[in-house]
């Protein structure tokens, strides 16, 4: 089976000096490889397809067969890197805690220890280990 740890390198390696960003690999059972990717402003289809074609040339088919999916993370699932936070800053989140309350308000800012939240005119500090998931909120005017 095709590790998701080496997935996770070579298309690291190759996103080097883009704004490309590695959200998530997975690798399930069939070696069926998921890999999602995001830009600043949003990544596009021609992106994707190129990530597609190196990862294809740079795995061998004939020593083991996978099906490969490269995407963006999509609008409703959590933030998994610190990227998409930086990402999201000025925009409504909805924080799940780990203790399993939810809080929604501004995403202020970002650090490599957490995250200000204002949440009505309240400023609040969250560390990392305290979120077990942040999501955009999406609004339809």
């Amino acid at each position: 089976m095709i590790g998701a740890e080496h997935i996770k390198e070579l298309v690291t390696k190759h996103l080097q000096g883009s704004d490309i960003f590695l959200v998530d690999v997975v690798v399930k059972s069939g070696n069926a490889i998921r890999v999602q990717v995001d830009t600043e402003q949003g990544i596009s289809v021609d992106e994707c397809a190129e990530i597609s074609r190196f990862l294809n040339s740079a795995l061998d088919r004939d020593m083991e067969d996978y099906s490969l999916e490269v995407s963006s993370p999509g609008l409703g699932g959590g933030f998994k890197v610190k990227q998409q936070y930086d990402k999201h800053v000025d925009r409504e989140v909805e924080v799940l805690y780990t203790d399993g309350t939810r809080e929604r308000g501004t995403l202020v800012s970002v650090s490599d220890k957490g995250i200000v939240l204002r949440v009505k005119s309240d400023n609040r500090e969250i560390d990392f280990e305290k979120i077990k998931t942040t999501k955009a909120i999406i609004a339809f005017n």
